[in-house]
């Protein structure tokens, strides 16, 4: 394998894990949306309730607000690595395609057997 096929597998290896991570958060912070909006309406449908069940609701409330702030948070922080991968990521496999297509053009023409890892061996590097 190519140094240039290792680092273009890597980055793409990257891109999915961003991506996955993406959208595994934005769907966290979804759930937690519908949580926020649950809690509200059992709020708005109890009527009347004790000082102890209100108590409940408000740490329920708390702790669901402090999980979708971590959640957002770590979404924002997320965001440009993701969008920077997502809108380069063609424009790279359009530029390694057409220099690997002539890469290969012009090895095949020159009748050039030898690999990177051949020339670093000969040259013990």
């Amino acid at each position: 394998m190519s140094i240039s096929e290792k680092f273009y597998g890597e980055i793409h290896g990257l891109y999915s894990e961003v991506r996955a991570a993406y959208e595994k958060l934005n769907g966290l912070q979804s759930a937690l949306d519908r949580a926020v909006s649950s809690i509200y309406h059992d709020i708005e449908k109890s009527g009347e309730f004790s000082e102890a069940e209100g108590n409940d609701f408000a740490k329920n409330l708390k702790v669901t607000l402090q999980q979708r702030r971590v959640v957002k948070d770590e979404l924002v922080r997320l965001q440009p690595v993701y969008q920077m991968l997502r809108s380069e990521i063609g424009k790279m496999d359009d530029q390694y395609d057409r220099v690997v297509r002539k890469s290969s053009e012009i090895t095949q023409s020159l009748n050039v057997t030898m690999n990177i890892e051949d020339v670093f061996t000969a040259l013990q590097v």
